[in-house]
């Protein structure tokens, strides 16, 4: 089976390369400063398409997401679509629900997509566009994944591994949360489950024990050798100052972001293969610069 694969370089399109079963052949192409309708698709059935300018803490300009995470989508799958391509894999986000929802709501697939910046509803917006280009002969597959774990992870959980290197104590103490998150390897096994097996729909993806932010750091520390976490509890005063002063700091210690993806499982027949805690410590490692 050949793929083409976009977004080769990145962390996912990377790690996909890097862990291609025998029986998978990917060609890559890059839609950055190129024409996209020269790209050459002969022989191509199914691309996967990763991709895009991910969710950034620095100041992006909204235009941006829009013009490669929808227009430049939209641009690519329509030339797909003329050159024959059968199926066509997007990896969107749950970033399309918006973070109230996420923060509030057990997120299912029936759950309204209510997004509150530019790169969710950048998503969102390709998202509906490669659904109205979908026909008997062109099918369409997107997949919403939360926070994604494994080797070469960036963002935000490559601060954590910075901090929790750090060999002091740290206040991430009896957190009881639920932090929704996939690893790396389940979400291209899912998305190679899926060019094996053409299925229109829009699915889920989750790990169905995801931790606690107190359960993930001491993971963390644990594949780095430490003997104990070493993680206080941050007291209840503190807490509400933090919620009162930086709420999404406090979202991202405190709250909770749950995700019930058993109808994508159940409608696709797939199992998770991988193991979280695995991934967990092949992250670590490969952060340490050791195998």
């Amino acid at each position: 089976m050949t793929i083409l694969l976009t977004g080769a370089s990145g962390f996912v399109g990377t790690r996909m390369l890097a862990t291609a079963p025998d029986h998978v052949s990917y060609q890559t192409t890059s839609l950055q400063n190129k024409d996209v309708g020269a790209i050459d698709l002969s022989g191509i059935s199914t691309v996967i398409h990763l991709a895009g300018i991910a969710h950034r803490m620095e100041p992006t300009p909204d235009a941006l997401y829009h013009d490669v995470n929808h227009h430049l989508t939209l641009e690519f799958a329509e030339h797909a679509k003329t050159k024959g391509v059968k199926h066509f894999i997007f990896l969107s986000t749950i970033k399309v629900y918006g973070d109230e929802t996420l923060q509030t709501n057990t997120i299912t697939e029936a759950t309204p997509c209510q997004p509150n910046d530019a790169y969710g509803a950048s998503k969102l917006a390709a998202e509906h566009n490669l659904k109205e280009l979908e026909d008997e002969n062109f099918t369409v597959s997107i997949i919403r994944p939360p926070l994604i774990v494994g080797p070469g992870a960036k963002g935000n959980l490559l601060s954590l591994m910075k901090l929790a290197k750090k060999p002091i104590p740290l206040p991430f103490g009896d957190i009881t949360n639920e932090r929704a998150m996939v690893h790396v390897d389940n979400l291209i096994a899912f998305m190679l489950h899926l060019a094996e097996n053409p299925k229109s729909g829009t699915y889920l993806i989750n790990e169905e024990h995801p931790p606690s932010t107190t359960a993930l750091i001491s993971h963390i520390r644990t594949a780095m050798g430490y003997r104990r976490p070493m993680l206080v509890p941050i007291p209840s005063i503190l807490r509400k100052l933090i919620a009162n002063k930086k709420p999404e700091l406090h979202q991202r210690l405190f709250g909770s972001i749950r995700i019930d993806a058993s109808e994508s499982r159940e409608v696709t027949g797939f199992t998770p293969p991988h193991d979280l805690h695995k991934g967990i410590h092949e992250m670590v490692q490969s952060f340490l610069g050791t195998k």
